[in-house]
């Protein structure tokens, strides 16, 4: 009897934390979900310069640097670059197909009227992602760990999407 105890909330345990860890599929659906609901929402107001480039910065995130056409910002210890590339128009996909790696955890496109966006995101170490979100030819990259790429995409779409130049 005290060993079917111990065999069931040993497999209780076990149950608990597998469904507490989310696989790369479920990741990769609520990243592209999320990120495209941010892409054909209304844009956030813009509250921070850097030249003739104007965007949306959370509270949450502070400059660290910038020069022409990059923008370093930090989030605890979380570093995004968003590029921003005047030449290349909102509908344009060339930062999209230069983004080149074997097999993405992540990889769509949303497309409107005005605007190409996107969404990619790789392995580039056990459970650490690089994640690019961008519209035309503002991209924004970060590295993030698996449970944190939603959240962070959809954040990061929320900066590109406000960009004005």
């Amino acid at each position: 009897m005290k060993r079917g105890k111990v065999l069931f909330l040993t497999l209780l345990l076990l149950v608990g934390l597998l469904s507490g860890c989310a696989s790369v599929e479920d990741v990769s659906k609520e990243t592209v979900t999320s990120v495209e609901t941010v892409f054909n929402a209304k844009p956030e107001k813009t509250n921070s310069e850097n030249g003739e480039i104007s965007f949306y910065l959370p509270s949450s995130m502070k400059i660290e640097k910038k020069d022409e056409n990059n923008i370093i910002l930090q989030k605890g210890n979380q570093t995004f670059i968003l590029f921003v590339n005047p030449n290349e128009e909102q509908t344009s996909d060339v930062m999209y197909k230069a983004i080149d790696e074997k097999e993405f955890a992540v990889d769509q496109s949303y497309t409107d009227k005005e605007r190409f966006g996107y969404v990619k995101a790789f392995e580039i170490e056990d459970k650490q992602y690089l994640v690019s979100v961008g519209i035309g030819g503002i991209k924004m990259t970060t590295e993030v760990k698996l449970g944190e790429m939603s959240e962070s995409a959809s954040e990061m779409m929320k900066i590109v999407s406000s960009v004005q130049y």
